[in-house]
C-alpha cells in the first residue's frame, strides 16, 4: 500500500510560463490552508528560465525535466509517479487559487468515498464562470460546445446549457457532472492506483474527459465544488490556436470518440475522422490567413 506523506500533491506542467507559474505558486499556501502539500513541476523543455527560477526562488518545489515538449498527459504521469499525497491536484501554471480552494476539494473527497474527482469552479479573470464542468461530449458539442459560435451568440439555448453543466448555478452545493477540465482537478490517489493515470496517447486536449470517463466506468463519481474557486488565465499569453494545437485538439477528439463511443468495426469512426479532419483543416487555413491568429506563443494547455 502506498504511504501518503502529505495530504495534497500539486502537479503542474510547465512550458514557457515563468511569470504565470510564479503567481500560481504564490497562491498555494493560502489555497491549502490546514493541509500539508507538496509541489511537483514537470517542465516540457521551456526556454524562458522556468527551471532556473524554480531552483533559485522555490527550492522546496520538486522539478522534473522532460527534455522535450512531451505533452500534457505524459508529463502529468511523470509527476504522478513522484507524488506522495493522498489527493493529487492537477493545476495549470496559468491559474491562481483562491484561499482555501484546495483544502475544500480535499475535504469534499474525504467525505465521499465514491467521489474520485473534484474540481473547483473555474473562473475567468473577471470572475465569470469558465464553463469547464460539462456533460460528456457528443457530436452536438461541435455546435453547442463551450467555444462554439452558437454558444457565444445564444448562451442560454437549451443544448449549450445541457452540455455546460451547472454554469447558471449560484449556490455553493457540490454537484455531480460527467467531466471537468484538467486545468484544475483533484483526484483521489487510491482511485488513480485502481484506474491508472492519464492516457499518454493524447498529446493534449481530451485526456481529461477520457480520465473522467474511465473513473465513472470504474464506479466512481466526478463533482464540481463551487465553494472552491480558481481563476484560470486560459491559454496564458497565447492568442488564437496554432496549427500544432489545432491538430492535437482534433486528433484527441477523434481518439476520445473512437475509444468510448465507436468500436473498431463501426463506420462512424470514418465519419468522425473525416469531419474532424475537415474542421481542423479549415481552422488551420484560417490561422494562416488571419494575421491576429499568427501572433501565438505555443503552449501546452
Amino acid at each position: 500500500m502506498r504511504e501518503h506523506r502529505v495530504d495534497i500533491s500539486v502537479i503542474t506542467v510547465a512550458y514557457e510560463c515563468r511569470e504565470l507559474l510564479r503567481a500560481m505558486l504564490a497562491s498555494l499556501e493560502g489555497a491549502s490552508r490546514g493541509r500539508s502539500f507538496e509541489v511537483i513541476v514537470v517542465d516540457n523543455a521551456s526556454s524562458d528560465g522556468v527551471v532556473e527560477m524554480l531552483r533559485s526562488e522555490w527550492p522546496t518545489v520538486a522539478v522534473v525535466e522532460m527534455g522535450e515538449n512531451a505533452g500534457f498527459a505524459r508529463a502529468n504521469n511523470r509527476g504522478l509517479a513522484r507524488a506522495r499525497g493522498r489527493y493529487v491536484m492537477l493545476l495549470n501554471p496559468d491559474t491562481v487559487a483562491h484561499d482555501g480552494s484546495l483544502s475544500a476539494l480535499a475535504d469534499f473527497l474525504g467525505s465521499d468515498p465514491r467521489a474520485a474527482v473534484a474540481a473547483p469552479r473555474l473562473l475567468y479573470p473577471d470572475l465569470s464562470d469558465q464553463g469547464t464542468a460539462r456533460s460528456f461530449p457528443t457530436a452536438a458539442a461541435a455546435v453547442f460546445g463551450r467555444r462554439s459560435l452558437m454558444t457565444r451568440l445564444f448562451p442560454r439555448n437549451r443544448w449549450s446549457r445541457r452540455y455546460l453543466s451547472g454554469r447558471e448555478r449560484s449556490d455553493l452545493v457540490p454537484f455531480e457532472v460527467d467531466w471537468v477540465s484538467g486545468a484544475a482537478m483533484m483526484v483521489r490517489r487510491d482511485a488513480i492506483d485502481r484506474v491508472g493515470g492519464l492516457d499518454e496517447r493524447f498529446f493534449m486536449h481530451w485526456e481529461d474527459a477520457d480520465w473522467c470517463h474511465r473513473m465513472k466506468d470504474a464506479g466512481y463519481s466526478v463533482h464540481c465544488v463551487p465553494a472552491a474557486r480558481i481563476v484560470h488565465h486560459e491559454g496564458g499569453s497565447r492568442r488564437g490556436w496554432p496549427p500544432r494545437q489545432l491538430r492535437a485538439f482534433h486528433s484527441g477528439a477523434y481518439r476520445y470518440y473512437a475509444k468510448h463511443h465507436a468500436p473498431w468495426w463501426s463506420p462512424l469512426r470514418y465519419v468522425a475522422a473525416a469531419g474532424l479532419a475537415a474542421r481542423a483543416a479549415l481552422l488551420i487555413v484560417r490561422y494562416h490567413l488571419v494575421p491576429h491568429d499568427r501572433r501565438v506563443v505555443e503552449r501546452v494547455r
